[in-house]
């Protein structure tokens, strides 16, 4: 979703490395109410959880992009604060999840440390609905009104995603947007990520960068440049995605998949050091990481094509909540936060089951 200007910055992705097949679908084509762009975004959240968001000819897309092109020099400035500095504002969990993550206090798959530091900043304090406001250095507190134009865009975005999903899915068409109201309490995040560079070669580019996980929020939308995220393919396999200029990478989290009763895929992914001589550069992304309303029940929805309980079977599509013992989204959020902080993270790709029609 950032400019071609920025693409135009660093090497350019390697052309010798196979990448994921995702879907590219038009948000023009979804905001005019193109079926088959709904079907497409049904289709990509069923089958990889993962696709790119065209937002050229889009009124919408086409405001979001000057937005990023802003947002990524501030990322650098941030980052490149003393690390004395940066940790003033440590997160303190599991307290609070926001405020910044230092390099190495994460753990990966294979128990080393990771090589990202990112910074978490709640939307809840951006648009004022709690207090009070987040501490922060001035290279980011000065960013507020940046940072609350995004949300807005981003917002307006999701809100024709989950229109998409609810109509192909037959349910009502406040089935997704009910938990997401924004003047009320949710775990809703921008973050702001840095990866450590790396050297090339192929050995190097296997470091993992950040713990193999799924999103355990609804959706998110995420902007890179520099290659280096991976998806899981059905084989077990990793794949590259390639960045692409102008679009969104647009992935289902887990609250997704217990809603729809396993209908909609949150597939595992992964960051490792960018491919070919991009190696060598600071990884900078921007993530909106969208998450229910602290109160919102982690339960299956009722009708449409969705499965029924009785229907269950499938090892791992377990209907969180059903029988009113399921975990609200706050308790739900901090349960796999302490998890995929620890390295204990024992989330997989689930979902992707068939529709009951």
């Amino acid at each position: 979703m950032a400019s071609t200007k920025l693409f135009e910055s660093i090497p350019p992705f390697p052309n010798t490395i196979p990448v994921a097949k995702l879907l590219k679908i038009s948000l023009s084509s979804l905001i005019s109410g193109d079926p088959d762009a709904a079907q497409d975004v049904l289709t990509a959240c069923r089958t990889s959880g993962f696709f790119h968001l065209d937002l050229s000819n889009s009124p919408l897309g086409e405001a979001m992009m000057p937005l990023v092109d802003s947002i990524f020099p501030t990322i650098h400035e941030t980052m490149q604060l003393p690390l004395e500095e940066k940790m003033k504002y440590t997160q303190d969990a599991p307290r609070s999840f926001l405020g910044y993550k230092a390099l190495g206090v994460m753990k990966t798959e294979s128990g080393a440390p990771d090589r990202c530091e990112f910074w978490t900043i709640s939307q809840d304090d951006i648009l004022g609905t709690t207090a009070p406001e987040q501490p922060m250095p001035s290279c980011l507190s000065t960013q507020r009104g940046l940072f609350k134009a995004y949300l807005f865009y981003g917002r307006s975005v999701i809100a024709h995603i989950f229109h998409a999903l609810a109509t192909q899915l037959r349910l009502p068409d406040d089935a997704f947007t009910q938990f997401h109201d924004p003047a009320r309490e949710s775990g809703t995040i921008l973050r702001l990520m840095r990866y450590a560079p790396g050297t090339q070669g192929e050995e190097d580019q296997m470091q993992t960068g950040l713990l193999a996980h799924t999103d355990f929020g609804s959706i998110t939308l995420l902007v890179n440049v520099l290659g280096g995220l991976q998806v899981l393919n059905r084989a077990g396999g990793w794949e590259w995605v390639r960045p692409e200029p102008g679009c969104l990478i647009v992935n289902m989290g887990d609250a997704m998949v217990e809603w729809t009763g396993g209908v909609l895929r949150s597939n595992m992914h992964r960051v490792v050091c960018a491919p070919g001589e991009q190696a060598e550069l600071d990884r900078v992304s921007f993530a909106m990481l969208v998450r229910p309303c602290k109160e919102a029940r982690m339960e299956r929805l009722v009708g449409g094509y969705i499965p029924s309980v009785e229907s269950d079977g499938e090892e791992g599509l377990v209907a969180v909540g059903t029988g009113g013992e399921g975990m609200t989204a706050w308790e739900w959020e901090l349960k796999k936060a302490m998890a995929l902080k620890e390295g204990k993270d024992c989330a997989r790709s689930r979902g992707g089951r068939d529709l009951v029609i």
